[in-house]
């Protein structure tokens, strides 16, 4: 290795008595393999897991240096000159809308300004998806000049639900072979790039497990920036060793919150990746904290939000002040660099797009789900502080139904659940017009007790579910089937998801309806399930219904309507500026405690219930439509 090492001229080097040719790939490559092994013996020097004590056992990652406890790093900033004219390629197919050829504009003067990436933050729905393909496109077309200054491959990092539809987008807006040659590295086809001699994983050996020699020579011969790679969080945290040594032209993290958490594998793969320029894609930049932002923006451009404490400390508390201070340091320009981010929301740029209409259908719950939650109530209120979360899961279950141990006829079942009530008599009215609808359900045995009621009340053949236990290939042939009604409209259809497994990427334009079975306390979560269908390529107004089982003698007071004040308080905030959404110890407390609470009186009037439920979320009086269902403002 050292005789290749000390070559500095292209005579060949002798190894093992056998003559191989010295090439500036070659030595990048001796070169890594060298660090390896000397990091192999220094069992001190592997890094794990933060909060984890470093044993053999251990995962063996990708050293980095780590910007949390103080700021060790930041990337430079060094312009970048296009090779070609900075407009938008001609392989595009698809007419961008307007806010998306400005999208196009703002990531490719972040790259000539020299940013090491950048954050796009577009609410759900405004095509986030095909304004990266653009820029790509044009990268690719950049970097067919020889005069290109980096000429690597490209890599998309996706949730695996999603790799599917990232090859269809693909396949859609670029003519012909513009993107180059796709590399997949997930499901079967990953076994095709291993070495013969692989076993496990690079995070048990450390050792490089991909078999990229064909990399090299495309390297050498200029071809390198043909290829495009498309993987999943956990291959690239699986196979980070063999991957990291790849100089990449660009890097895409698709719903990037998903490695908001910087102790996971992931996202210090991440975070050790070798790309020229990163972009960042997520409708919701904070999930539950502030702090997340900040993990997702140093993986995206290292040290420009600072030390990760001094952001905790700054960011601790959210108010109106502090977020707004937030959003300017993200989303607007520093001198004459382009913003790190960029944030818009349909409102404000898709103006053509339908109407979005939210209904709350209110119900009182039957006795036998009025019985189940009492008992849950006290329960609650009884129990202690490791029991409280618990308790109010239970809770929140019974209020979608109080449960049924053997086997009822779907019309019982129904009549025990006021949300169900609610849920099928807007169905009926939904098959009535011919149109299609979404329903969301968390609980994998109610997603398909409910798909077998719909298809025995309304006569459908079929109704299939998407959740985390769908198949890419299986999911995408859901999607596709559901879409045909824009082709060949079919008439009524349904279709069933998970929200936490279906409420991002998937685009469900041929329904004009979603309806929430189950409710979590994040206005966010529940945004991308209604974004499904209220996105660009949607040309009629979206109805969003939210049943509501609401207790006779607890009325506005219920944990639907102590929910539906949550959401709603939570909404306005955001609406203001960049707030965390979800899922805050504040606001599980809170809500427990009123919960918990036993007051109690004679509410079985719904009309009254809602009109106490409106004064408390500070909306003017709403009058019930002839369904019942009430439209917020």
């Amino acid at each position: 290795m050292a005789a290749v090492l000390e070559n500095g001229g292209d005579t060949p080097a002798e190894i093992n008595g056998e003559s191989v040719e010295v090439t500036p790939a070659r030595l990048a490559a001796i070169d890594g393999e060298l660090e390896r092994r000397e990091n192999l013996t220094m069992p001190d020097e592997l890094h794990e897991e933060p909060g984890q004590t470093p044993d053999a056992d251990g995962p063996i990652i990708l050293d980095t240096l780590d910007n949390y406890e103080e700021l060790s790093w930041e990337a430079q900033f060094t312009a970048r000159a296009p090779a070609i004219g900075v407009t938008l390629p001609d392989a595009i197919r698809t007419p961008l809308h307007q806010h998306q050829i400005e999208s196009f504009d703002w990531a490719l003067a972040a790259w000539q300004a020299g940013l090491p990436g950048v954050l796009n933050a577009d609410e759900q729905g405004l095509g986030k998806t095909l304004q990266t393909i653009a820029f790509l496109t044009w990268l690719k077309e950049h970097m067919k000049q020889p005069a290109a200054a980096n000429r690597g491959p490209i890599l998309i990092v996706a949730p695996t639900s999603l790799l599917r539809n990232w090859e269809q987008e693909v396949e859609t807006h670029v003519d012909g072979r513009g993107f180059g040659t796709l590399i997949r590295l997930y499901g079967g086809s990953l076994g095709s790039q291993k070495r013969r001699d692989a076993q496990g994983t690079e995070t048990q050996s450390g050792l490089p497990q991909l078999d990229l020699a064909w990399l090299d020579e495309a390297f050498e011969d200029g071809r390198a920036h043909r290829y495009w790679f498309l993987t999943t969080y956990t291959t690239l945290a699986n196979y980070q060793h063999s991957l990291g040594r790849v100089p990449f032209s660009a890097m895409v993290m698709d719903e990037i919150q998903n490695i908001k958490n910087r102790n996971t594998l992931a996202s210090r793969a991440v975070e050790a990746m070798n790309a020229d320029f990163r972009l960042g894609l997520t409708g919701t930049p904070i999930e539950n904290v502030a702090i997340d932002l900040w993990t997702i923006m140093d993986r995206i451009a290292p040290g420009c939000l600072g030390s990760g404490t001094e952001f905790r400390e700054r960011y601790a508390v959210p108010d109106t002040e502090t977020m707004t201070d937030l959003h300017a340091r993200v989303f607007r320009p520093r001198g004459q660099r382009p913003p790190l981010g960029l944030r818009r929301l349909k409102d404000e740029v898709a103006r053509d797009l339908p109407r979005k209409r939210r209904f709350l259908h209110p119900r009182l719950m039957p006795k036998v789900q009025a019985d189940a939650y009492d008992l849950a109530q006290v329960k609650l209120a009884n129990g202690g502080p490791g029991a409280a979360l618990k308790m109010l899961h239970h809770i929140r279950s019974v209020s979608v139904h109080p449960g049924d141990t053997g086997p009822t006829p779907p019309d019982q079942f129904i009549a025990k659940s006021a949300r169900l009530g609610a849920v099928i008599d807007v169905l009926h009215r939904i098959r009535e017009a011919g149109e299609r609808v979404l329903v969301f359900i968390e609980h994998r045995d109610m997603q398909f007790r409910f798909a077998e009621i719909m298809r025995h009340m309304f006569g459908l053949d079929r109704i299939d579910v998407i959740n985390g236990d769908t198949p890419i290939p299986r999911r995408q042939e859901i999607v596709n089937r559901f879409q045909r009604h824009l082709a060949a409209d079919g008439g009524f259809d349904v279709l069933i998801l998970g929200p936490k497994a279906a409420g991002t990427g998937l685009t469900l334009t041929a329904a004009t309806h979603v309806i929430h079975l189950s409710r979590w306390w994040n206005p966010a979560v529940e945004e991308q399930c209604n974004d499904r269908v209220h996105r660009i390529g949607q040309t009629r107004p979206v109805s969003v219904h939210i049943p509501m089982a609401l207790h006779p003698e607890l009325g506005a007071q219920s944990f639907d309507g102590l929910l539906q004040s949550l959401m709603q308080r939570k909404r306005r905030l955001a609406e203001k500026a960049l707030w965390p959404m979800g899922d805050s110890k504040s606001d599980v407390t809170g809500l427990t405690e009123a919960v918990a609470s036993q007051q109690r009186g004679q509410h079985g009037v719904i009309s009254e219930i809602m009109a106490e439920q409106f004064r408390r979320d500070g909306i003017a009086p709403v009058s019930p439509l002839a369904d019942g269902s009430y439209e917020l403002p």
